[in-house]
C-alpha cells in the first residue's frame, strides 16, 4: 500500500494543481510536437518561423524570449533553419555584435501552409472547455506567471 505524504493543506492543493498545469501542457505539447515535426521542423524551429512571420525582423535576443529557449539553442536552431532556405540573419551597420534574424520568402512559404493547421489544432484541443472557461483559465494563467515573474 502507497504512503501518502501530506504537507498540509494549502502545499498540498499548490502542488497538486502545479503536477495538474504540467500533465495538461505535456499532453498538449506532445500533440502539437508530433504535427510539427511531421512536417520537418523542431518546436522551437516552428516558434521562430510564426514569431518572425507575425512579428517581422527580430534580434536573436529577441526570439529566444519570445519562443522560451537559451542563447546556445537559439543559435542551433538559427542556424539550422538558415540551412534550409528558410531565414536569413544579418548585422545591422549600427551595432555589429546584434544578429536580427528574417523570414525568407520559403519560410513564409512554410508557415504559411503549417500555422492555419496548428491554429485549428489548437482549437481542438480546447474544445473541451467552454469559451467562459477557456478566458478563466487564460486570466488565472497570466495572474499565476505575473505573480511569479522574475526579471522578465
Amino acid at each position: 500500500m502507497r504512503t501518502k505524504h501530506t504537507y498540509g493543506a494549502k502545499v498540498d492543493r499548490a502542488m497538486r494543481t502545479w503536477v495538474d498545469i504540467a500533465r495538461a501542457f505535456t499532453a498538449v505539447r506532445a500533440k502539437e510536437n508530433s504535427f510539427i515535426e511531421s512536417k520537418g521542423l523542431t518546436i522551437q524551429q516552428f516558434g521562430v518561423l510564426e514569431a518572425l512571420y507575425h512579428m517581422g525582423e527580430l534580434t536573436v535576443g529577441e526570439l529566444t524570449k519570445l519562443v522560451l529557449s537559451t542563447p546556445g539553442n537559439m543559435t542551433v536552431v538559427l542556424r539550422n533553419l538558415k540551412q534550409k532556405g528558410l531565414i536569413d540573419t544579418k548585422h545591422p551597420e549600427t551595432d555589429r555584435r546584434v544578429t536580427v534574424a528574417a523570414i525568407t520568402d520559403a519560410g513564409s512559404a512554410v508557415i504559411s501552409n503549417i500555422f492555419p493547421v496548428h491554429a485549428k489544432n489548437m482549437e481542438g484541443y480546447f474544445d473541451c472547455l467552454t469559451e467562459d472557461e477557456q478566458e478563466t483559465l487564460s486570466v488565472i494563467l497570466r495572474k499565476l506567471r505575473k505573480a511569479n515573474r522574475r526579471g522578465d
